[in-house]
């Protein structure tokens, strides 16, 4: 009985040896250590708030921009709120501007379309340390990190020059149609056809210039009074994103097939009325990289506290008729 007694006391004694002496269980591959796993009361970090200020929060212009914003905010994880006035209102825009003060976001995108209105409110964003980004136009008097947009110049003198290689020599009388007569995007788009048209070869006039509040019925009314009291009218240009769908109508409507109109951008409507015939060709503008691109030097700026190389980047333009309806799409995306 005492030699079992033994032999058991000593099998006990091996196994104890043995467990001392494994090493520690290690995690498998494809499982952190214990000791790279956050603390259980440590919160995670809350994402970012970024606010998107658009002039229009239903059109399908700023729509696009939209998309861009929002593709952002599911690849970089940040919060997008898209907030804005159904109609051109810059008091509403001051009033959104001053809820994401309110709220400490982290950042803002913007477009100062009437900057005299809009200056006290980037001030305040200013004071609260909340970095802004100009998205459509730009305004020097106020702080902004940069600014991402097209280069209204440029594709003012790019339509010009569409338009005086169709109208070779004939005489051309103009008819502008823009969204407010004080709109920042609106005065230079409008300034840089005018000045390209200085070096046309034939005759230029501008016979009317005026607004229509990005309103489709008062663009339609603008152009049935403009139409009857000046009937010398052969070109038509656009540079709000109503006045091509909106000239359209009433050339259809009236007979006036022989005039030209050239639009601006590329909503759904003017590519229609493209494609029908009746509107000759649009500036497309690239609002998607207003909104992506936008977001991607905020973020560098708030994580890394890296400014943009540029203030100034264009996002843009090509001019879209029938011969380039189907591919110009592309162009814009690269």
């Amino acid at each position: 009985m005492k030699k079992v007694i033994l032999i058991l006391v000593v099998v006990l004694m091996a196994v104890s040896f043995v467990a001392c002496t494994q090493p520690a269980a290690q995690p498998a591959a494809d499982e952190p250590a214990a000791a790279d796993e956050p603390a259980a009361d440590e919160p995670a970090a809350e994402p970012l708030e970024l606010v998107f200020v658009t002039p229009l929060v239903a059109h399908p212009v700023w729509d696009v921009a939209r998309a861009g914003f929002e593709d952002a905010a599911a690849k970089y994880g940040f919060n997008a709120q898209y907030v804005g006035p159904q109609g051109i209102d810059p008091a509403e825009m001051v009033n959104q501007i001053e809820i994401a003060i309110a709220n400490q976001v982290d950042g803002i995108i913007v477009m100062p379309i009437a900057p005299e209105a809009m200056r006290p409110a980037f001030a305040k964003c200013a004071e609260a340390g909340i970095p802004v980004l100009f998205v459509a136009s730009e305004d020097y008097e106020s702080e902004s990190i940069a600014f991402i947009g097209t280069n209204e110049a440029a594709l003012g003198r790019a339509g010009a020059e569409a338009i005086m290689e169709k109208m070779a020599g004939e005489p051309i009388y103009a008819h502008i149609l823009q969204s407010t007569m004080d709109a920042s995007f609106a005065i230079k788009a409008r300034d840089g056809y005018l000045a390209a048209f200085e070096e046309y070869e034939g005759e230029f006039t501008l016979v009317v210039n005026e607004a229509c509040n990005s309103d489709m019925m008062v663009a339609m009314e603008k152009y049935q009074n403009s139409f009857a009291a000046n009937p010398e009218i052969n070109v038509v240009i656009g540079v709000c994103g109503e006045a091509g769908p909106a000239a359209a109508k009433v050339v259809k409507e009236q007979g006036l097939e022989d005039i030209l109109i050239v639009a601006i951008d590329d909503v759904a409507e003017t590519m229609d009325f493209i494609e029908e015939g009746v509107i000759w060709g649009t500036m497309a503008q690239n609002f998607y990289s207003m909104g992506y691109k936008g977001s991607e030097f905020l973020l560098a700026l708030i994580n890394d506290g890296e400014m943009p190389a540029e203030y100034s980047n264009d996002s843009g333009s090509v001019f879209v008729t029938m011969e380039n309806i189907d591919s110009y799409a592309a162009s814009l995306m690269e």
